[in-house]
């Protein structure tokens, strides 16, 4: 027998007994993705966080890992209009005021937000938002702060070693099932703690290995080296504190990627204040000319003059800046050609024929007719 005929004819018997879960050529696409909110980042993961995967978001405090997540979402309600967010909020710190003011859309019938006890409750409530497929992003924030049920109802000093983990390893492998059933994207935020088992110190990131293998990326958030850019401070009370901090820049290093090569980095400004000149959240217009220039977007013909992905060419730098930011539509059109440049030759939709079948197998659904059977 051909080696292609018996291939066929075994994924269709396996087709038969485990369904879906046997893949077939004409499911092989490219995934579509949920924007970050960075064109940088997006750029740096091949598109965004992917549909039907998981993802891990990881870094110390203060990182606007949090923040990011209400960027994300609010990209996804203008991705999706007809479904909705979630927040599993392990932490019970949430800002709604903060999640408006960045974009978050926090109707009723668009947002849920949930506070959990313990990790048992999250497993749970993951099933039961994403069941259904009308949740398209749920965040899960944090995994540092997740507490299982037997540690949660016992002393003090009583201990649960090792409960925790089992809860989150199981959850976590039960996530990526339903996220790939229901075409939706779930998001662990996860924080750094001390390596107490290392004798050398060190740290590394909270929970079971499980988060290693079961998501699909996983993007470490750090500060660059630039100055944090401050304001005075006029109502200040204190001697010691004259400024205060409105603007950072934040790294954000895609550690794992099993969709694109991993590795790359991508570096934004982050504003917690709005400026006269740079609205809260990320300078949009900053990312679009760093990496309008950086992908060929946006061409320099010489020392001073750019073209735009539009053809208008525009003198100088800040200028460029001012043109993205006041046309968010410039600012998508250097985004898409930047994402083509390294999606290659896949495209979203492309069709696979199945002239290739052999005889005695359904060119359609890939089950052995009757005849051959």
């Amino acid at each position: 027998m051909p080696p292609a005929k018996g291939l066929a004819k075994l994924r269709a018997s396996m087709t038969k007994v485990y369904g879906d879960n046997v893949t077939r050529r004409d499911t092989m696409v490219r995934p579509a993705f949920i924007p970050t909110g960075s064109l940088t980042l997006d750029y740096a993961l091949g598109g965004g966080w992917a549909l039907g995967r998981t993802h891990e978001i990881v870094g110390p405090e203060g990182m606007c890992k949090t923040s990011l997540t209400i960027l994300s979402m609010a990209q996804a309600q203008k991705m999706f209009p007809d479904r909705g967010v979630a927040v599993i909020d392990m932490e019970q710190s949430f800002g709604f005021r903060w999640a408006a003011d960045l974009g978050l859309d926090l109707d009723e019938n668009r947002f849920i937000h949930v506070y959990p006890d313990h990790s048992e409750d999250v497993s749970d409530q993951i099933k039961m938002l994403l069941r259904d497929g009308e949740i398209s992003l749920l965040i899960v924030d944090s995994v540092g702060g997740m507490e299982s049920k037997a540690a949660f109802e016992k002393k003090a000093d009583e201990s649960a070693m090792g409960k925790n983990s089992q809860v989150i390893s199981r959850m976590v492998k039960q996530v990526a099932k339903l996220c790939r059933e229901h075409h939706s994207t779930v998001i662990f935020v996860n924080q750094y703690r001390a390596d107490v088992g290392n004798p050398r110190g060190g740290q590394k990131s909270a929970g079971p290995n499980a988060l290693k293998y079961c998501t699909t990326t996983k993007v470490s958030l750090r500060r660059t080296g630039e100055t944090a850019r401050k304001q005075a401070l006029h109502d200040s009370v204190s001697e010691a504190v004259k400024e205060l901090e409105v603007g950072r820049q934040i790294r954000g290093k895609v550690e794992r990627n099993k969709l694109a090569p991993q590795g790359r980095a991508a570096d934004f400004w982050f504003y917690n204040k709005a400026q006269p000149d740079q609205p809260l959240g990320i300078d949009a217009s900053d990312e679009a000319v760093n990496l309008g220039l950086a992908t060929g977007a946006i061409k320099r013909l010489n020392v001073s003059t750019y073209e735009l992905p539009d053809g208008t060419k525009v003198s100088g730098r800040p200028k460029v800046k001012a043109a993205c930011a006041a046309d968010p539509a410039l600012t998508e059109m250097v985004r898409q050609r930047a994402l083509a440049t390294i999606s290659g030759e896949i495209t979203p939709e492309h069709q696979v024929t199945y002239d290739d079948v052999p005889d005695g197998v359904d060119p359609t659904t890939g089950l052995i007719t009757e005849e051959s059977a």
